[in-house]
């Protein structure tokens, strides 16, 4: 039977919306396991001997590995779509992020942590299919209104991968929830669906034509994109507010694991419960907090009170002295968070020119990789000091972000 065009559309969108889908899992699915794994009292990755700041040191790093292979692997990827079609580069990064994961999930389960990180880092060089699948959409779609459409089904898609896979990997890793589960099976199940992913791609998507041969591969991409940043006063302060709020988000989001496996002793099941309460968090901050917000005051009065208030909670992220009263915080702080994050793209795409939206948005992706890379990194040194400081340095950089808010303000 001969598919007609209609058809072939929606196969190859179901095979884009899967690749999202696992894009942002992926991502994900470790957010309930590494802590305990690194932390935990009775982790088997190390010896006894080796000390609270030196795990913590190197979860950071390990939590960083992925979003490093982000910050190169998207503009690359991207490049070798445009010339070699889009069809042949979401096989090749999907093939590619099966094996990453498959050897992260391998090195886990024999608890070696150099082919650990070079499981996180292939993963996330390859899963990082969301330019491409951009592309793909803006293919695929025959006016504006349905690209907007098709948009606003990723924006849903990554969040709900985000909560699924953060809430099954907490289940799937705990061995006290279910005898038969263990630490790297969430990322064997992720293994498993990405491969499902390539027969998706393989069988169900059809392209259009999309190859320009004069692209040539550039590594370096990424790293032009923020020198380029620095290239205009105004924009350079605005991406630099968008970076360090970035900053205090990431050390927030990746390290309140960390802050509950120590002081109430939260096991990989309890980590999932909590992604799954601070996705919640997230929903009514960027829908419904939005909303009422955004229809009695203006959208940058409400961007700065989500910078304050961000600060705030965020320092208070330092007295976890009852388990309630810090469930709170997060709440207060995730919710601002979810707040603020559109309002910030939003700040970035009014101050670009119509002709360049696209280029200036592509910048801001770099900043966020690279936000995501350094405040893992950052807060785990912090964290040497006491459990608490790498929230304060989020919270001084969500501090820094507003002070920088206000002199774009006044300029």
């Amino acid at each position: 039977m001969k598919l007609t065009e209609s058809h072939r559309t929606k196969f190859s969108l179901t095979a884009i919306f899967f690749t999202f889908f696992m894009d942002y899992l992926s991502w994900a699915i470790v957010f309930p396991i590494f802590a305990p794994y690194f932390l935990g009292a009775n982790s088997t990755a190390f010896s006894s001997d080796v000390t609270f700041t030196t795990r913590t040191t190197l979860l950071g790093l390990f939590l960083a590995a992925f979003s490093l292979g982000q910050f190169f692997g998207a503009p690359f990827l991207g490049d070798y779509a445009d010339r070699h079609g889009r069809k042949k580069a979401l096989l090749v990064s999907v093939f590619c992020a099966v094996l990453g994961l498959a050897l992260t999930a391998w090195s886990m389960g024999k608890d070696n942590l150099v082919l650990l990180f070079l499981g996180r880092l292939i993963t996330g060089f390859f899963a990082s299919n969301a330019t491409i699948c951009l592309a793909c959409i803006a293919d695929l779609s025959e006016e504006k209104k349905q690209r907007a459409k098709y948009f606003g089904y990723l924006s849903l898609i990554g969040g709900c991968s985000f909560l699924l896979g953060a809430f099954l990997g907490g289940k799937l890793s705990d061995p006290t929830f279910n005898p038969l589960f263990f630490p790297s099976l969430p990322l064997w199940v992720s293994t498993g669906l990405t491969l499902l992913n390539c027969a998706f791609i393989l069988w169900g998507f059809s392209e259009k034509e999309s190859k320009h041969k004069r692209i040539k591969f550039d590594f370096l991409h990424a790293y032009k994109n923020i020198k380029e940043v620095l290239q205009t006063k105004k924009m350079k302060s605005i991406y630099s507010l968008y970076f360090l709020f970035l900053f205090g988000w990431t050390i927030l989001l990746q390290f309140t694991p960390v802050l509950m496996v120590q002081e109430f002793s939260f096991t990989n099941s309890r980590i999932g419960d909590l992604a799954l309460f601070m996705g919640v968090c997230w929903a009514i901050g960027s829908v419904g907090l939005s909303k009422v917000l955004l229809a009695y005051f203006a959208p940058l009065k409400v961007l700065e009170f989500c910078l304050l208030a961000f600060t705030f909670f965020s320092a208070f992220m330092i007295y976890p002295t009852h388990f309630y009263a810090t469930l709170g915080v997060v709440a207060g702080c995730v919710m601002t968070a979810g707040l603020a994050w559109p309002l910030c793209t939003a700040m970035i795409s009014g101050a670009a020119p119509n002709e360049s939206q696209g280029k200036t948005l592509g910048i801001s992706q770099s900043v966020q990789s690279l936000a995501t890379t350094i405040a893992p990194i950052a807060g785990g040194l912090a964290s040497q000091l006491f459990l608490g400081c790498g929230f304060l340095l989020g919270a001084l950089a969500s501090l820094i972000a507003a002070v920088i808010y206000f002199s774009l303000k006044e300029s």
